[in-house]
């Protein structure tokens, strides 16, 4: 490899450093952990005595209970900081996971889902130091690098989950699964209490007494919020709200939908998942410098001319391959409409102002799947096909929505 092509690697890459590399090795261990639970989650959580209905349920209740403790997150990322919050709350995520290791039915696991979900009252602070850390000019490769880098190890999670499950039974393989997990968590936190630095220039210290006061004011920050965003950006956030809702119809049972309805074996499965996050790493960067060429509406626009067709197909798949297929096609869509959609908002957004807006945001679109999971069980009940023609209505909904009002800004915020 010659100097020169050494020397453009090396600034194409440059923005990567501090923070934002800090973010994304630990983001290594935590989207393994994800990737390997994925697939097997709900069957897991309907051996476990959770029929479709309450595995809807329960991602209501996880929901409900990540949107209320979003409200004062929002609030803490922009006064209190966003270290502390993240290294903190990360930990106790690590351990909330234990509940789904030693769980001796369903309701064991909604004790852990509810201890994580409260956990994730960092997730503003997250959102509002990844912003801060990536350059205006490079944030659609600044983006796909969070998508893509930290998927690498992934490619080798779902079909590792498929063994066990596959080799020990479902249940004591994914015991195995959820311990790996606890480790994985573990080591992100420590990764992020030595590294991670405080991008806020004057945090103050986090005093539990002014949790409650942090609560409420956080409500009237919301509407304030909304007050402050332009016209495009409540546009794209009534688009967030409608996909949002599209969300749970396919992460609580399209796995119930593989093994019920399409046939495949747990080794296949993981298989399937393992080719989605294999697209994944070979088109994340090159389609993350699409959204910076091409803008990211059309961005948006062209993976939702993926994703829509790709879903009625996964309706009628009924083997290994036709699956695969799909998920392929998912894979290739997903490169596109993360970065685009998180390039938007940062474009949008004034820096001194993410914490509150992107909080407001995430909080309203997690408020929207409160009543989708549950309605997603109940669908399922009737009919497995029924959710995903539901989420497949609103996809084309999402796609209308912002291909006639939602505008890109002239000048990006920085």
């Amino acid at each position: 490899m010659s100097k020169a092509v050494l020397a453009r690697i090396k600034s194409e890459f440059s923005f990567m450093r501090g923070n934002l590399l800090t973010l994304i090795v630990s983001w290594l261990f935590v989207y393994f952990t994800f990737s390997l639970v994925f697939s097997f989650e709900s069957p897991y959580f309907r051996e476990l005595g959770a029929p479709p209905f309450v595995i809807g349920l329960m991602g209501s209740v996880g929901a409900g209970v990540l949107g209320l403790v979003r409200i004062p997150g929002a609030y803490i990322a922009d006064k209190y900081g966003r270290k502390q919050i993240i290294v903190t709350m990360t930990f106790m995520i690590a351990f909330s996971f234990l509940f789904y290791v030693f769980a001796p039915d369903w309701r064991f696991v909604l004790i852990g889902m509810v201890i994580s979900n409260l956990s994730l009252i960092y997730q503003p602070a997250l959102d509002a130091i990844l912003a801060d850390s990536v350059p205006p000019e490079k944030r659609g490769m600044g983006y796909a690098a969070t998508n893509v880098i930290p998927n690498i190890p992934t490619i080798f999670a779902p079909a590792t989950a498929g063994f066990m499950v596959q080799t020990y039974g479902l249940v004591p393989g994914m015991r195995i699964v959820y311990t790996v997990v606890f480790f994985c968590l573990m080591a992100a936190a420590v990764i992020r209490l030595l590294f991670l630095r405080e991008t806020l220039d004057t945090p103050q210290k986090i005093k539990l007494g002014e949790m409650k006061a942090a609560f409420k004011n956080s409500l009237g920050a919301i509407a304030e919020a909304w007050g402050e965003m332009p016209r495009t950006l409540r546009f794209l956030t009534i688009a967030f709200l409608v996909s949002a809702f599209e969300e749970p119809m396919f992460r609580m049972f399209t796995s119930l939908y593989v093994f019920d309805m399409v046939g495949v074996s747990e080794i296949e499965w993981g298989l399937v998942n393992t080719a989605s996050v294999a697209i994944t790493l070979v088109f994340g960067f090159p389609l993350g410098k699409v959204v910076d060429k091409i803008g990211r509406k059309r961005s948006i626009i062209l993976a939702n001319l993926l994703f829509i067709p790709a879903s009625v197909f996964f309706l009628f798949s009924r083997s290994f391959v036709q699956l695969l297929v799909v998920f392929m096609v998912f894979g290739f869509g997903g490169c596109l409409i993360m970065p685009a959609y998180n390039a938007l908002l940062a474009d949008l957004i004034p820096r001194e102002k993410r914490g509150r807006i992107l909080g407001t945001i995430v909080t309203l679109n997690i408020l929207a799947t409160v009543p989708a999971s549950a309605l997603g069980g109940f669908l399922y009940g009737v009919d497995p096909a029924h959710p995903f023609v539901f989420a497949i209505v609103l996809g084309i909904t999402v796609s209308l929505i912002i291909l006639f009002t939602v505008k890109e800004p002239k000048t990006r915020e920085r």
